[in-house]
């Protein structure tokens, strides 16, 4: 496979959108153009794959304890999951009929097959905005148009959208880390994983890009069938790195952390065990969210991912690190 985040007929479309503009008036239709005509379903199959990646990788750790340091991402070649899904693969094949007097069905791939269309057509609102957002920027500061040009094709890099990207879209990544999460929240919710191991720990990635939350959560012991943790479980935040690892009852029982902070209670989409989301609306210029919304046939309520930190108080977290 050819292992682009953005299929490849689009990334150069873009590209030679933004560089064959005369002036801003063509800049901005150009990238109108090649979203209007942006087709999700290669897109989609791609996230699909990254989504089954990741519940495998998730199942793999529940019983190796990995930790997801390395987001699953693509490049111009391949996918770049250092012996990850090797491993998860084998550990599959080599387990799964042994396996068979336990109470497991789990079907591998089925939300990420259901899952990926939405995905990618969110991605794409997304890019286009910004990239359109970005050339209106800069038109408005009455800055030379080879300026705008400049600032485009470096968002489009950060963005996947590159002829040979080496990063995946944020919301690519989100979907990925989060897909992670929830597969081994629902695994380890299973019964007889809930009876081997009563407990569960909430378990950050600390280093300079960990939130002040994440954080204060980390290490906090509670049994697996508090309701508490609804608010509480990871995912936390965008781009949220952390999870629940499973605990025996004697370890749980001796925890010194066993209540969460309460000014990190979820109150948006993340810690409510929901796992799907939308683009909402108001966050997207209303000419671009209708070609969206017109194509996928959206219908439903839409939930806004990207922000700080949730808050109890009217204070809000300025760390802004994911």
């Amino acid at each position: 496979m050819d292992g682009l985040i953005v299929p490849q007929t689009e990334a150069r479309a873009y590209w030679l959108a933004v560089e064959q503009a005369q002036d801003y008036e063509n800049l901005i239709a150009g990238i109108e153009g090649v979203y209007r005509r942006a087709n999700p379903q290669v897109l989609a199959q791609r996230i699909a794959e990254a989504l089954t990646l990741a519940e495998l990788a998730a199942t793999l750790g529940v019983v190796e304890d990995y930790q997801p340091r390395d987001t699953i991402e693509m490049n111009s070649s391949r996918w770049r999951v250092p012996e990850l899904f090797t491993r998860a693969a084998a550990w599959l094949l080599g387990k799964i009929e042994k396996a068979a007097a336990v109470p497991v069905n789990y079907e591998f791939a089925d939300k990420p097959v259901k899952r990926a269309p939405a995905v990618a057509a969110a991605v794409q609102l997304d890019t286009a905005a910004r990239l359109r957002t970005k050339a209106e920027q800069v038109q408005k500061e009455e800055r030379p148009l080879d300026d705008a040009k400049k600032e485009i094709h470096a968002l489009m890099r950060e963005l996947g959208v590159d002829p040979v990207p080496v990063v995946s879209h944020p919301i690519i990544i989100e979907e990925t880390q989060s897909r992670f999460a929830r597969t081994r929240e629902t695994i380890l919710s299973l019964d007889f994983y809930r009876a081997a191991y009563p407990f569960w720990r909430y378990t950050a990635i600390l280093d300079d890009r960990t939130t002040v939350g994440c954080k204060a959560l980390d290490g906090l012991t509670m049994p697996a069938s508090d309701p508490r943790w609804v608010g509480f479980v990871p995912p936390r935040h965008w781009h949220c790195r952390a999870h629940v690892v499973a605990v025996v009852h004697s370890e749980g029982v001796n925890a010194k952390k066993t209540a969460p902070d309460e000014q990190y209670a979820g109150d948006g989409s993340f810690g409510t065990l929901v796992d799907e989301w939308e683009p909402k609306p108001g966050s997207y210029p209303k000419d671009l969210w209708d070609i969206y919304a017109e194509a996928k046939g959206i219908a439903s309520p839409h939930i806004e991912l990207e922000g700080a930190w949730w808050k109890k108080s009217t204070s809000s977290n300025t760390d802004g690190q994911p």
